[in-house]
């Protein structure tokens, strides 16, 4: 379907010269998706979720992923006791992001997520960035969180599997190779990509069952935890509060955020919404809640519990348990973590799916894995394409190499959707197409141009109309230019303040200079965008405040980015060179 879409761009037989193809293929990398308001509803997938279906998705695959995976590897190795600092940070960076979601899943109720989102706003190279950055996400996310339920699991058992596994296999001494290979992970995978197999309807059947475990176990959790919590373990003589630093404190809070990508999994639902535009604002709301109140929760527990440099990184509440002799605890834990975890796995695996589906039906991807199952109505081929993929990495790579590079994916496509709020808002409504080669037929609103109707979004302020004569530009076009810039200035200003605050403290005249030029690009950037009128466009949900709330979510997202460690980055570029 792509592919014919694209050969049609240009009449056969016609010969191109170097500037022609040139500009086809800019073209090409910044054209982009424009709906049709008839054909919103329409999709291959099969529409049965409603609200409660949607939640209950979205917080299994939050709230098992944050709670049992992260929290104990990263109070450990990065925060200690100010890990709950760090998911309070994460949580309102997440708060700020989900409302952008919201706005975005109304306008375009379709699967895709961030992708979809981006490729409306920003055109066909940033939405590939984003989506196979997410599929990435995606992919080491079920992967983390499948050797994480066979640590949990062998925990039960004494380390039978593992010892089992390495009296088999050996200790492997390879590089960048976890030391134990594991199989049982793979496993879980492989059953839990089966049973998806049979339907959307049994997966959310299975979904709701294990959230609602799930929850129960983390309220006994905090409640049993609280009575064996001692603060001493916060004091200075153990550590302090902040034993990594407040610099720590804030790299946590990047890693964190990766706790928080259930949201995605609302977004990626929106085609398989009964209805979308009522459903998934009322959703991301109930979600980022809950799961920030269970965060913190359990965070705080488990560092009262046991000091912060005791934590076993792949069990941490079953042994912080067990150190108190509480057995039947670390039981009734590990159920609820074996339940957090499927319901971790469901999530990420479904949100993958439904990514590469969607890319590969825009031609981003390989073909085959655009194809729905006619029996089931899912994409099985990109499903288990990446499911094998992420058994891979389950097999080969442990915990802390895995949540290394998860948070990156999402904060990256956070950032990129809540600046698509701000320059859809500053877009003038159209009710016709041009067809021209910017943006993709096969999905946009009808053949036949028609005239808009009067929008003046993105056009000055009444106050600021002489401005015209100065500055003419399509409507909307100067607000996307002004939040690039924003984008960009933020960025510098970030990793600027990150690496020379030692000069800026200490007064040094160059380094407040730089920092004054960057604080001006950013408010004028910003103020600039102040300037237009947004659009009329009528939608069932809107983030309030635009575009302030969507700019501190930008903002709060690029401080967490620069916090990451390098080696996420090394990683994230190698797989964005390789898509």
């Amino acid at each position: 379907m792509a592919d014919s879409r694209r050969s049609s761009e240009i009449p056969q037989g016609m010969r191109r010269t170097p500037t022609e193809t040139t500009r086809i293929f800019k073209s090409r990398l910044t054209r982009r998706k424009v709906l049709d308001p008839t054909d919103m509803m329409e999709t291959s997938l099969r529409r049965c979720l409603g609200t409660v279906d949607i939640t209950l998705l979205a917080m299994g695959h939050m709230v098992g992923s944050g709670v049992y995976v992260l929290t104990a590897t990263v109070a450990k190795n990065m925060a200690g006791p100010s890990i709950v600092v760090s998911f309070v940070i994460s949580g309102l960076a997440s708060l700020l992001a989900s409302l952008s979601y919201a706005e975005m899943g109304v306008r375009y109720p379709k699967c895709g997520s961030a992708y979809s989102y981006t490729y409306l706003a920003l055109g066909e190279i940033w939405a590939f960035l984003v989506g196979w950055s997410m599929a990435l996400e995606n992919t080491i996310g079920a992967a983390a969180t499948a050797r994480a339920c066979s640590a949990y699991i062998d925990s039960l058992t004494g380390g039978v599997i593992r010892n089992a596994t390495d009296s088999l296999v050996g200790p492997v001494d390879v590089t960048l190779v976890s030391e134990h290979l594991d199989f049982f992970a793979v496993g879980i995978l492989l059953l839990f990509a089966a049973y998806l197999s049979f339907g959307i309807r049994l997966t959310s059947y299975l979904t709701n069952v294990v959230s609602v475990v799930n929850f129960l176990v983390i309220i006994i959790i905090i409640g049993a935890g609280s009575y064996y919590s001692d603060t001493k373990h916060w004091s200075a003589e153990e550590g302090g509060f902040v034993p990594y630093g407040w610099s720590g404190t804030l790299a946590a809070s990047a890693s964190c955020f990766y706790a928080f990508v259930g949201l995605s999994a609302i977004a990626a639902a929106g085609e398989e919404t009964k209805d979308p535009q009522k459903t998934i604002p009322k959703a991301t709301t109930i979600v980022i809640s809950v799961a920030m109140l269970g965060y913190v929760g359990a965070s705080a527990v488990l560092t009262l519990m046991v000091n912060y440099k005791d934590i076993v990184d792949e069990s941490g509440f079953p042994e912080a348990f067990a150190a108190h002799g509480v057995e039947w605890a670390k039981v009734i834990i590990v159920i609820g973590a074996v339940s957090g975890m499927a319901g971790t796995m469901i999530g990420s695996l479904f949100s993958l799916t439904r990514i590469i589906y969607v890319m590969a039906d825009d031609g981003l991807l390989f073909t085959f894995c655009s194809k729905v199952n006619v029996t089931t109505k899912i994409p099985l081929n990109s499903m288990y394409v990446f499911t094998v993929i992420s058994m891979v990495m389950a097999l080969t790579l442990d915990i802390s190499s895995l949540v290394e590079i998860l948070s990156i994916g999402t904060l990256f496509a956070y950032m990129i959707v809540s600046a698509s709020v701000i320059i859809l808002r500053y877009r003038p409504k159209q009710t016709g197409l041009r067809l021209d080669i910017h943006e993709l037929s096969s999905i946009s609103e009808a053949s036949v141009v028609k005239s808009p109707l009067m929008d003046t979004g993105g056009q000055f302020k009444e106050h600021f109309r002489k401005l015209r004569s100065y500055i003419n530009l399509c409507p909307g076009r100067l607000t996307t230019y002004c939040v690039v810039s924003y984008v960009i200035s933020c960025f510098f200003l970030c990793v600027f303040t990150k690496t020379s605050f030692w000069y800026i403290t200490h007064g040094s005249w160059w380094a407040a200079l730089i920092l004054t030029v960057l604080i001006l690009c950013v408010i004028i950037s910003f103020g600039v965008i102040l300037l237009h009128q947004q659009s009329n466009q009528h939608l069932r949900y809107k983030v309030p405040l635009v575009p302030l709330l969507p700019a501190i979510s930008i903002l709060m997202n690029l401080i967490l980015v620069v916090n990451l460690q390098m080696a996420s980055w090394i990683r994230m570029l190698f797989w964005l060179s390789l898509g």
